[in-house]
This record gives structure tokens, C-alpha cells and sequence, in this order.
């Protein structure tokens, strides 16, 4: 027996079981963003501590900065 003829022979009051039964359940999809909360803590951390380009004498400096800065964001450092 194919779910298409179970369907058809449901009566209105049977598919209103059906879906009531359903909804009931709290068949909702609950998707974990723990990883992504993560990794945007994560960045947040680095570009609110790291230096803008301007705000330092040479390249050199804002690359040793910014390379200081990534360690500690990445060791877990605050």
C-alpha cells in the first residue's frame, strides 16, 4: 500500500488528527550556531584590538602589530 492511496482514504477528520498530532510534536529544526558565535567572538576580538594602517609609523610596524594581535586572538588571549 503506496502513502498516496493511505492519503486519499483519510477522512477530514483524520487528516485534522494527523496534522494536530504533528504540530504537537514540535517538529522544529534547531540549528547550532555555537561554532559561528565562535569564530565572530573571534573576529570581533582581533579588529576591535588590532591597529589601523594609518594609525602606526611604517607597514612594518602595523604588520608586526597585527601579526602580535592574531597570536593572542587565536591563543585565546584577551
Amino acid at each position: 500500500m503506496s502513502i498516496e492511496t493511505i492519503v486519499e482514504e483519510l477522512t477530514a477528520e483524520q487528516i485534522k488528527a494527523v496534522l494536530k498530532a504533528i504540530s504537537e510534536k514540535g517538529n522544529v529544526r534547531h540549528i547550532d550556531t555555537s561554532r559561528k558565535e565562535r569564530r565572530l567572538a573571534r573576529n570581533n576580538l582581533y579588529f576591535s584590538s588590532c591597529p589601523k594602517p594609518h594609525q602606526v609609523d611604517s607597514f612594518e610596524t602595523y604588520n608586526q602589530h597585527a601579526d602580535s594581535i592574531r597570536e593572542q586572538v587565536l591563543s585565546g588571549v584577551e
